[in-house]
């Protein structure tokens, strides 16, 4: 279940982020979507990060590896 979580996290990321981006067109904020844009795979970036360095610390603790 914990793969999923990290999936979620990003795929809500992901459509917060497009649906304010259009928001903001419509708007007439066309300038600052790509700020949102950014913070969105900024955070993404993070969040992969971190599900992969707990998927590679469960893998290492199947063999008895503290990283």
């Amino acid at each position: 279940m914990l793969e999923l979580a990290a999936i979620f996290k990003i795929l809500g990321i992901g459509v917060v982020s497009h649906f304010s981006a259009n928001v903001l067109e419509n708007m007439g904020h066309g300038d600052k979507v790509m700020y949102i844009k950014i913070a969105g795979y900024v955070a993404c970036a993070y969040i992969s990060l971190d599900a992969w360095w707990d998927c590679l610390r469960m893998v290492a603790r199947t063999f008895g590896v503290h990283v």
